[in-house]
């Protein structure tokens, strides 16, 4: 009889130690022994597989996130044309800060004609105007807001025959006292058929001494004079003329 109560307490303490036992947290499956006198508790084969790839699996995921955490970073230099190149992709070539300007508060709807010639400062300090347009059409002035009429054309061959330089590729105000400020797409060279084209310059307009401002007030009788410093050989004079109010 104690053999009996023996074995009892035997098989109830091993029933105990081996609950939840398992390294996957299930619990033991229960079977009888080989000669049938005593219970076995084994964890099945598939949750001890599949316990160990996800512990694998976890201590893969570790090493790959401290490999990601040593990603160093190396300092690049660009030489200057590729660096202006990588700006001109983001930043707009025709973003100009009008803020320190004191802008025209002009009420009028003004029409003009204009012409455009190259002057070249090789030979004379003051600069040589050419005797042809290197642009021409109409431009408008509404308010301080400068654009060019649908009629405004380059004349310098290659890509300036693209009608949208003078459309989309200008960025001028028209100041209290004037003038043209911002910035514009400018072709200074002469691109005849055959050679290469070359993509336009991109001057900044500012109040220039020599020039004759714009007198909003007696558009009638008025006739402008701009000058406008593109290169240290060149630049462009901007005429304006025959204003007409549209309102």
């Amino acid at each position: 009889m104690k053999k009996i109560y023996l074995l009892l307490t035997l098989l109830l303490t091993s029933s105990q130690s081996y609950s939840s036992s398992c390294p996957d947290g299930s619990e033991p499956i229960k079977s009888v022994s080989d000669d049938g006198s005593y219970y076995v508790y084994n964890c099945n084969a598939n949750n001890l597989t599949d316990s160990t790839k996800n512990n694998n699996d976890s201590s893969n995921s570790i090493k790959s996130t401290n490999k990601d955490s040593e990603i160093k970073i190396y300092e690049v230099t660009f030489s200057p044309g590729v660096l202006d190149e990588l700006l001109n992709l983001v930043v707009s070539k025709i973003d100009f800060d009008f803020s320190k300007y004191k802008l025209s508060n002009n009420k009028k709807d003004v029409q003009c004609r204009f012409s455009m010639t190259r002057i070249v400062y090789e030979k004379i300090k003051e600069g040589q105007e050419e005797g042809w347009n290197i642009a021409n059409g109409n431009i408008n002035i509404r308010g301080s807001n400068v654009e060019f009429g649908n009629n405004a054309q380059w004349r310098m061959g290659g890509l300036s025959a693209d009608p949208s330089y003078f459309k989309d590729q200008v960025n001028i105000k028209l100041t209290d006292d004037g003038h043209f400020v911002g910035k514009m797409a400018f072709f200074h060279l002469h691109i005849h058929d055959g050679e290469v084209p070359t993509n336009p310059l991109y001057p900044t307009l500012t109040k220039h001494k020599r020039s004759t401002p714009i007198n909003i007030d007696n558009i009638e009788n008025m006739t402008a004079k701009l000058y406008i410093d593109v290169e240290d050989w060149a630049g462009g004079v901007l005429r304006i003329r025959n204003c007409r109010d549209n309102k």
